[in-house]
């Protein structure tokens, strides 16, 4: 097990990710929010109705830490860390299908094509990126080579291009998901790790941990389209609003989170206070809402957006 750092310059153990499903599922009256617990090897299910756990959590692999939902909701991909794999979730039933895909080492950031279902996995030890086809559940194809350390991962609106944060050599690969070949490398900042493509495919923006700042590029061109946001400390991950004016950033070590307008490239009144060690971050479909996982507290803040404050503290899994 390696141990945590303030600066989260590897892929730790006992780490959260969240995803937020917003389909009306068979099996349930209301949407989700799942969570992963690295150091149980389990998935955490919090009904949004309640803002309660749903027991018991679903069981993956080793060390799961990355998660994506595919296009219609029904299934939940999960990279295990520390076995290699990725676990498939039906969500109809919150239970794991049983299968194990191994890909490369390490896996971490996972992403899934809005059009075709295609999911791709980063893997942290290995370099590469691996595409998993599903319809069979199988890795189509050869390893996609990045660089050092991949990390975050997000896709375009179109599916078309794939960026992938690579830690270990302070840049974003751009992939071509056509021909799935590496086509560009962005110098970005120090560490960088939460990565994500606005609403209108125009900005990627990248979170770098050991600048304690934020990013904006164009898509178009490939380049940085204004100097750097700083934030708190050590920011972890980013999400943003529907319709693109707001930027939440979780700051793992200040344990808040930063607010940035999206116009104006400023942050927006002081940082709001969440709890310990926030490591994921989303907004919900209508923007009213944004969740906050927090590793250190083994908690979800849900803050207003509107009031820029936490209005409730939802605990789950372990700590």
């Amino acid at each position: 097990m390696r141990e945590e750092r303030a600066v989260v310059c590897r892929a730790p153990w006992g780490v959260v990710l969240l995803v937020l499903c917003l389909f009306p599922l068979s099996a349930f009256a209301s949407p989700f929010i799942y969570l992963t617990n690295s150091a149980e090897g389990t998935v955490s299910v919090i009904d949004m109705a309640t803002h309660r756990g749903v027991d018991p959590p679903i069981t993956v692999g080793e060390g799961p830490f990355g998660i994506a939902l595919n296009p219609t909701g029904t299934r939940l991909y999960v990279t295990n860390l520390q076995s290699g794999t990725v676990s498939i979730i039906d969500t109809s039933t919150n239970t794991s299908i049983g299968i194990q895909v191994r890909v490369g080492n390490e896996p971490s950031g996972i992403a899934v094509d809005r059009k075709d279902g295609k999911i791709y996995v980063a893997n942290y030890g290995s370099d590469t990126v691996s595409v998993i086809d599903p319809v069979t559940n199988e890795v189509t194809g050869s390893p996609i080579t990045v660089e050092r350390n991949p990390y975050g991962m997000a896709l375009n609106p179109a599916g078309t291009r794939l960026y992938v944060s690579n830690q270990g050599s302070n840049t974003v690969s751009v992939i071509d998901t056509i021909v799935n070949k590496a086509v560009e490398s962005i110098p970005v900042g120090s560490l960088p790790q939460g990565i994500l493509v606005a609403p209108k495919g125009n900005l990627l923006y990248v979170v770098n941990a050991g600048s304690n700042s934020v990013l904006a590029i164009d898509t178009a061109t490939n380049k940085i389209t204004e100097p750097q946001v700083n934030v708190g400390m050590s920011p972890a991950a980013i999400a943003i609003n529907p319709s693109g004016t707001r930027l939440y950033v979780a700051n793992y070590a200040s344990d808040d989170v930063s607010v940035i307008d999206t116009v104006s490239s400023k942050v927006i009144g002081p940082a709001i206070p969440v709890g310990h060690n926030p490591y994921a971050i989303m907004v919900n479909s209508s923007g009213d809402l944004v969740y906050v996982a927090n590793r250190g507290s083994s908690t979800v803040s849900v803050i207003d957006s509107a009031a820029g404050k936490v209005i409730e503290t939802i605990p789950y899994g372990r700590k």
